[in-house]
């Protein structure tokens, strides 16, 4: 962008100048879609954990993607004719080309991969509905996720249709020249990331941790009625290692840090007692005890 601005208020500049800016500026701009396609490809990727085929498809077609519409965008860009000198030439400053011969093609694959994810993300919705309400990411990745590939989708859609109008020069150019779909992509990629750490803050976790397959997919839980609590759903036949008995739930609060040692937290008259402990264990992962006394829900222990 800020290249573009000086290119643009130039005085004068020698064709060699116009010719190579223009085709680095078609080329980052191919550079910046891969990056807000390839954060698409993540969430993606989360939505279908459990589905390595998948997974690896969607990879396959974002490189397949990228590289064709890289080699569109070279091949248009060498074809450039600069307009500077001529009758179109309008002022001093800047540059001045026509529009690049089949430039049309450099969008095609991106408006591909775009209609890939937009179904996967719709079929992932209308098969889970039912466990939305105990899985409250992957209710907002799907949720977030469905009107953000919609936009996309959609200004993916009018760019590579505009792109192929020749004969309206008024979309043709607007599509091609004014990078209007950089910029919706990447305002609409920030909505959903601050969307993710949002989330994040409710649930009383850190971002790193919210996406991690290890954290949310070994206990099945749900959000507490209190703030940065959430409810581990368990069943336990026996005693564990502390002699202290366990109904079927548990309350962890989940806003301290994994280096506390012991942490106490009130809710509502029940004190829970969290320690980590890895003197018995071989595991790397920190050891979870808990002992608690008062009242949860009615029940007491």
């Amino acid at each position: 962008m800020i290249y573009d601005l000086i290119v643009l208020l130039r005085q004068n500049p020698t064709a060699e100048v116009c010719h190579k800016s223009i085709q680095f500026l078609f080329v980052m701009n191919v550079i910046a879609l891969a990056a807000v396609q390839a954060m698409l490809i993540l969430r993606v990727w989360y939505l279908f954990s459990d589905q390595k085929w998948i997974q690896y498809s969607m990879i396959l077609c974002f490189v397949a993607c990228n590289v064709l519409s890289l080699y569109f965008t070279i091949m248009a860009s060498q074809n450039l004719k600069l307009l500077n000198g001529t009758i179109f030439d309008l002022g001093k400053h800047g540059c001045r080309a026509s529009r690049p011969p089949n430039f049309y093609r450099m969008f095609m694959p991106s408006l591909g991969l775009h209609t890939m994810l937009y179904a996967l993300t719709a079929i992932r919705a209308l098969r889970n509905r039912q466990i939305f309400s105990h899985a409250p990411v992957l209710k907002r990745l799907i949720r977030d996720g469905g009107l953000f590939f919609f936009v996309v989708f959609a200004t993916v859609t009018f760019t590579a249709v505009g792109s192929f109008l020749t004969q309206l020069p008024r979309i043709n150019i607007t599509v091609i020249y004014s990078n209007y779909l950089l910029s919706l992509t990447s305002i609409a990629m920030s909505r959903i990331m601050f969307s993710i750490h949002s989330l994040a803050s409710n649930l009383g976790s850190s971002t790193e941790w919210l996406l991690s397959n290890v954290e949310l997919s070994r206990v099945g839980w749900r959000k507490g009625r209190n703030e940065n609590e959430i409810i581990v759903e368990r069943r336990c036949a026996g005693p564990d290692d502390e002699d202290y008995y366990y109904d079927d739930h548990s309350v962890l609060d989940i806003g301290g840090g994994r280096d506390d040692d012991i942490e106490l937290a009130h809710v509502d008259g029940v004190k829970v007692r969290r320690s980590y402990d890895t003197s018995r264990s071989k595991s790397p992962m920190p050891r979870l005890t808990e002992s608690r006394v008062g009242v949860y829900d009615d029940l007491t222990w």
